[in-house]
């Protein structure tokens, strides 16, 4: 099936909502949004949040035009920490898992982030995922951390965080 990076823009919203409420609900340990929140918001509201300062930007992964995963990317403006960027909401569907579109994502991301003049690309990832770790050793993040309790879902179980570097200075 063939695949698609791209820019999400805001007549994506409805689609980005979809994927973003199907991550909070299938994934809450991954992430500190929650999926009622999510659902509260119409896609009017999802393309209004969506990046338009560049280089800031959501990156799509379709698989035979429809949308299946996710990556967004921040650069930190204050001027002291202007040299880093940041990773977020990363996500593949399920049945899309196995074909490579989470690394073609993460590495349009980098690519934004190295264009940005990025040096220090951050992210976060739940200690127990293991697939995701891995994906970040390939990609040459390299942990420098825990967060003990990052995140505590409303049934009161936690999750720990290690948060990640990418060095993109060299």
């Amino acid at each position: 099936m063939e695949q698609e990076i791209r820019v999400l823009e805001p007549g994506d919203a409805e689609a980005f909502r979809a994927l973003r409420i199907e991550a909070l609900r299938c994934h809450p340990e991954a992430f500190g949004a929650s999926a009622a929140d999510a659902e509260a918001l119409d896609a009017a509201a999802f393309a209004r949040m969506m990046p338009r300062q560049p280089p800031d930007a959501i990156f799509g992964g379709l698989l035979g035009g429809e949308l299946a995963g996710m990556v967004g990317f921040f650069l930190h403006r204050p001027p002291k920490v202007r040299h880093k960027g940041a990773i977020w909401g990363v996500y593949v569907r399920q049945a899309a898992r196995g074909r490579g579109l989470a690394l073609r994502l993460m590495q349009a991301a980098i690519a934004r982030a190295r264009e940005a003049g990025v040096q220090r690309l951050l992210l976060t990832v739940g200690h127990a995922n293991a697939p995701a770790r891995r994906l970040y050793d390939r990609l040459g993040f390299h942990p420098y951390g825990i967060e003990r309790d990052a995140l505590r879902l409303p049934d009161g179980r936690s999750f720990d965080e290690e948060l990640r570097a990418l060095d993109l200075s060299g």
